[in-house]
């Protein structure tokens, strides 16, 4: 009878403590992002020392490209495709992302938002 509860106490722990752990690590904001353009760094982001939010936009034609137009939404510890001007819109649909290692990606305009600690830009095909 004693083993039973000993057992119980210590599963009921190990839940409690992993639950307090899951808690505090989906609330913490995590590093930076790097946004590029037809393979170009554009701008780096620090998503955990932002303060108000901010838009970022991206046109084709800053980068000497005439197609695509972009606009991401920071706020603190996370980002998202606001708009784009693509035929498919999967980057927006994509919602906020906060860390991790899949990037916001929007394929037709060549804009990639990658986090740091993920995969990078690895080429370039043009």
């Amino acid at each position: 009878m004693r083993t039973n509860r000993f057992w119980i106490i210590v599963l009921c722990s190990i839940v409690i403590i992993a639950g307090v752990m899951v808690l505090v690590l989906w609330q913490v904001p995590t590093g930076s992002v790097r946004i590029y353009k037809d393979g170009m760094l554009i701008d780096t982001v620090n998503l955990v020392a932002v303060v108000d939010s901010f838009i970022i936009e991206i046109n084709g034609v800053d980068t000497g490209s005439t197609d695509g137009h972009n606009v991401l939404e920071v706020e603190r510890g996370r980002i998202r495709m606001l708009f784009a001007d693509c035929p498919d819109g999967t980057c927006i649909r994509q919602g906020w992302t906060s860390g991790g290692v899949m990037p916001i990606v929007c394929l037709p305009n060549r804009v990639i938002v990658v986090f740091d600690g993920g995969y990078g830009v690895d080429a370039v095909v043009g």
